[in-house]
């Protein structure tokens, strides 16, 4: 009950508050709905007996006029309160997808590399989409429900005064029937709760087939095969699921078939004998027969309502459940503005969520404002963890982050997160124009000189629609496609124009020739300017253009300094990876 309570709440606030009529519409179309049958259950017994009593012509017409006219009212509203509602049915579908979209946007990053949380928003697409139905989904059940309970009510009225035996064996059906269908709803969710893993797994399987981004790798390294067969392999796991949920329910299907037939022989036996009896009249034995099959729909209907509304509020409470999702990250309230500042590590350790190993170890490093600082070691020695936890994509398991001499923790996330420019190396640029890749919705900035500051001014000559072209070709066949130093370029000049006091520069010239490469280093200071500067690459030369350089190994700081201090520490490691890349360009 608490979950269909939280979901009713949710859901149906969410909705009303966008699209109220919705709500009026599915309450008048219940009302057309629930008076539909009773028309046909008056007149038609009336129609019966005037047959085959006096069968006054006038009458029959009459009667008959009236029928037809009521039922076809009835079946216009109907429907155009459907085709209404419909509508409304596919604007709150794509509310609810815009809602969990945006809210994967906001959660805080650690959950976007969380297991357990990538099944949760699993759970709530496949819960909101395929398995409620959603509000319309949801409200129809409801709807539905209260309807029936109008026609039991009316149904039971006729039949009491009738044939009241009847009841009782209607009662029984139900009472039984109603652990059938139990049975087969508690198998349909627990069925569901096994199935999240496998949808997401044949989804990215069959979807990383077709991406036209995984295309040379996939041709060239022959990965046909194995993506095929690992499809296969998941589609026969989630077949083997599908197989077990029908064969499960089945047994129970078949019992409440069984007992439905039975109960439809007992009802029109009797109700024969009745007529047979002259204790009723043939118009009331149609009246009485027609009474009792609407009487046991409803109640069927009632109780199918009843599960099915608990089974589809299970579904839909694991969007409830996403969107209340807990925050990995705490957040503060105090203010910071935009300006250079003071960052310090103090006894920074990391090890990542459910693991053990230490990523960084006990880091204690001070950069004051306006510093720019080369960050090298080789790969896997935390050089872009430290990145991350500066950047609050996660928090330290022990020690803490300074900023101005205040806990990080403590900062409005919000205003934090705009301190930094970063260019990771695993950036990504999004099928939107140039303009919106670099500046986002930011309309007043003057993309045309960051481009050409960052050595893209050959790319957007060539492009016909300039700074507005759009990016690939997924919704424009005139987009363009980048080369991958043409995008890095692009993440650079996206930095640039976030004009954030720190700007982050992770591997930002990995795909990039020697001579671009070379540009970006000439123009390195211009570029930054007197921000804050952290420079992590694998090609030492960077670091002559820093500061300061710190290296990393096993998770540690092992050596900091200049890159004159450095280059001539004895068997330093700083010393030995800039020679051993010397060697290499001088021989």
């Amino acid at each position: 009950m608490r979950k269909i309570t939280a979901v009713i709440k949710v859901l149906f606030g969410t909705a009303a508050k966008k699209y109220p009529m919705f709500f009026v519409l599915k309450v008048l179309r219940m009302i057309i709905t629930t008076l539909m049958p009773f028309i046909a259950l008056f007149i038609s017994p009336m129609i019966v007996d005037e047959i085959v009593g006096e069968r006054n012509l006038q009458k029959l017409i009459i009667l008959a006029a009236v029928l037809v006219l009521g039922e076809a009212v009835c079946q216009f509203l109907n429907d155009w309160f459907t085709n209404l509602i419909n509508r409304y049915s596919t604007r709150l579908d794509k509310l609810f997808s815009l809602e969990i979209g945006r809210h994967v946007m906001e959660l805080d990053f650690q959950l976007t590399e969380d297991k357990e949380a990538l099944e949760q928003i699993e759970k709530a697409r496949t819960g909101m989409e395929w398995y409620s139905g959603g509000v319309h989904g949801i409200s129809d059940q409801f709807f539905k429900f209260i309807g029936d309970l109008f026609k039991a009510a009316g149904f039971i009225t006729i039949i009491a005064m009738r044939a009241p035996i009847l009841l009782l064996a209607i009662l029984i059906y139900t009472v039984v029937n109603a652990f059938f269908v139990s049975r087969v709803n508690k198998i349909s969710i627990e069925a569901f709760g096994k199935l999240s893993k496998l949808n997401r797994l044949f989804g990215y399987f069959g979807w990383n087939i077709v991406d036209p981004r995984y295309g040379k790798d996939i041709r060239l390294y022959d990965a046909k095969g194995m993506m095929l067969d690992s499809w296969k392999e998941n589609s026969r796991k989630s077949n083997e699921h599908w197989k077990w949920q029908g064969d499960e329910g089945f047994k129970y299907q078949l019992a409440g078939g069984f007992l439905g037939l039975a109960r439809s022989i007992f009802a029109y036996a009797y109700v024969a004998v009745l007529a047979i009896r002259k204790v009723i009249s043939i118009g009331t034995f149609t009246q009485l027969i027609s009474a009792e099959g609407g009487l046991n729909s409803s109640v069927e209907d009632m109780v199918y309502r009843v599960t099915e509304l608990v089974k589809r509020c299970n579904y839909a409470y694991e969007y409830v459940i996403f969107m209340n999702y807990p925050a990995a990250l705490t957040k503060g309230t105090k203010p910071i503005e935009k300006a250079p500042h003071e960052i310090e590590f103090r006894h920074v350790s990391f090890a990542y969520p459910k693991t053990d190993r230490k990523v960084l170890d006990d880091v204690n490093i001070k950069i004051v404002p306006g510093e720019h600082l080369s960050i090298v070691g080789l790969n896997g020695a935390g050089k872009t963890t430290f990145i991350k936890l500066l950047c609050r994509l996660y928090d330290p398991t022990d020690g803490e982050i300074l900023v101005d001499g205040v806990n990080i923790k403590e900062y409005d996330y919000r205003q934090y997160m705009e301190q930094f420019a970063p260019v990771f190396q695993d950036f990504r640029l999004f099928a939107f124009s140039l303009r919106e890749n670099i500046a986002f919705d930011s309309k007043d900035k003057d993309i045309e000189s960051l481009t050409d500051r960052v050595g893209l001014h050959e790319f957007t000559e060539k492009l016909s629609k300039g700074v507005e072209t759009n990016i690939f070709k997924f919704f424009d066949e005139e987009g363009v496609e980048p080369s991958g130093g043409e995008q890095q370029k692009i993440a650079i000049a996206r930095a640039l124009c976030k004009d954030a006091p720190v700007v982050i520069l992770d591997e930002p010239t990995a795909a990039l020739d020697p001579i671009a490469e070379y540009e970006i280093y000439k123009q390195f200071n211009s570029l930054v300017g007197g921000k804050s500067a952290f420079y992590i690459s694998h090609r030492l030369s960077s670091c002559q253009f820093c500061d300061k350089i710190a290296v990393f190994s096993e998770g540690k700081i092992a050596e900091y300094g200049t890159h004159a201090d450095l280059s001539k520490k004895e068997n330093g490691i700083y010393a030995k990876m800039f020679e051993a890349q010397a060697q290499y360009y001088r021989d």
